[in-house]
């Protein structure tokens, strides 16, 4: 019963090392139902500046950034963290 109140969840599940596939496979939904500018920003990447953008859209992009960062780093375990860190 536990595994299906974790995949019923609106959190991305935490990776462990183990069963990458399914990790990914949720992981990618989850971002992707962040919205189409999170999932572009996964694929295509993020230049970064060396400061804080001050228009909107930059503004806008690097917090978008920021919101994929945020979920991918708190869907990973404190060790497999580590490994990408």
């Amino acid at each position: 019963m536990s595994n299906y109140k974790r995949e019923g969840s609106i959190t991305p599940p935490i990776f462990d090392g183990s069963n990458f596939v399914y990790w990914k496979v949720i992981t990618t939904a989850y971002l992707q139902s962040l919205g189409k500018d999170v999932w572009e920003i996964v694929e295509g990447g993020y230049p970064f500046s060396s400061a804080i953008p001050t228009d909107a859209e930059s503004k806008n992009k690097y917090e978008t950034n920021a919101k994929a960062i945020n979920t991918l780093c708190g869907s990973l375990s404190q060790s497999e963290f580590v490994k990408v860190m």
